[in-house]
């Protein structure tokens, strides 16, 4: 009868062990499936943050590149409008000049012992060079 008793406390107790090693076996195959899924997820999340560090750095520089196009743009813009105003101004200048100036050509050399006819003189020369910095289509306006 001592023999059954053991013999059912061996049964029962080896029982208990492969179902206690059963149940912690599983557990471990559930954490091993967790720990390879969080591998996993670990993983693909690094690709889609280097991904979008790539894709920052990509407009970073698709926005310098804008930045510059639009300073280019302005730039361009400006130095149009500039010439532009420099040459209305050189061409009214000219319009308002040229009567007195070809008046000083016609009849400059009659009064030569004027007080101001080498300063006349001086003032037509540089009125010439100014008149030619304008483009041939300004001046015949």
């Amino acid at each position: 009868m001592i023999q059954h008793i053991l013999i059912i406390s061996l049964l029962t107790l080896s029982i208990s062990f492969i179902v206690a090693y059963s149940i912690l076996l599983k557990k471990f195959i559930d954490a091993k499936n967790i720990m390879a899924k969080l591998v996993f997820d670990n993983f693909t999340l690094e690709k889609v943050i280097e991904l979008q560090n790539d894709k920052d750095i990509q407009t970073g520089e698709s926005v310098h590149k804008e930045n510059f196009v639009k300073f280019i743009s302005e730039s361009r813009d400006w130095a149009f409008n500039y010439i532009e105003e420099v040459q209305d101004g050189l061409s009214k200048f000219i319009n308002e000049l040229e009567p007195e100036i070809n008046y000083f050509k016609e009849y400059g050399d009659i009064g030569a012992m004027a007080p101001n006819y080498y300063s006349m003189k001086k003032f037509v020369e540089e009125y010439e060079k100014l008149k030619m910095l304008l483009p041939t289509d300004e001046v015949n306006k």
